[in-house]
């Protein structure tokens, strides 16, 4: 077993020392635990875990410790063939749409999100950051948009260093938390990505 302490570790620090572990053992059997003091971290290390088809365990040990196990199976083929399907992915890193009047621009993003709802193929995948997490927030005027195209099956993400900046983490009201490592990974393995 690889142990790997993470304790003291902003994300996206322990995912990334995850999925180097995984590498590390290049296609042999073999189990990962990690150690973080944050849930999201965990949350985090378990979407990367599931995304590349492995099989995951958490457990608090103590107030602000958590343990993390990966179970590596022999030949996992998983790394190389990772999110293929990410067709689409939309990027908000602001809350309007172009330069110019901000009232304007606020109606015609949340005129562009809602003619997503009316694509025939929606997105795979929005993400929110910098001032864009306001959008995914209590209070946002996309909310019913972005909670149809949930529904259809797109994935919302929303950069947590973002939320913990502006201070609205706990105001989040649609989709899940990222970090930048998620981020990149999804754009890079997209075949179009839009940014706002």
């Amino acid at each position: 077993m690889k142990k790997i302490n993470a304790i003291g570790k902003p994300c996206p620090i322990p995912v990334i020392e995850a999925k180097k572990a995984i590498r590390e053992l290049n296609n042999a059997e073999g189990t990962i635990e990690i150690t973080v003091d944050n849930e999201v971290s965990v949350k985090n290390i378990e979407k990367m875990a599931i995304g590349l088809g492995l099989k995951t365990t958490s457990q608090k040990c103590k107030n602000d410790e958590f343990k993390v196990e990966i179970v590596v199976q022999k030949k996992d083929e998983s790394l190389n063939s990772v999110a293929s399907n990410n067709e689409l992915v939309i990027a908000f890193g602001r809350q309007t749409m172009g330069d110019g009047d901000v009232d304007l621009g606020a109606i015609l993003l949340k005129s562009y999100i809602y003619s997503l709802t009316e694509l025939d193929t929606p997105p795979n995948h929005l993400l929110f950051f910098n001032s864009g997490a306001f959008l995914t927030n209590q209070g946002s005027n996309t909310l019913k948009d972005l909670q149809v195209l949930l529904d259809k099956g797109t994935q919302i993400s929303t950069c947590g260093a973002c939320l913990d900046f502006y201070r609205i983490k706990e105001t989040l009201a649609i989709g899940e938390i990222t970090n930048m490592y998620g981020i990149t990974e999804i754009m890079a393995q997209a075949k179009k990505v839009i940014n706002f």
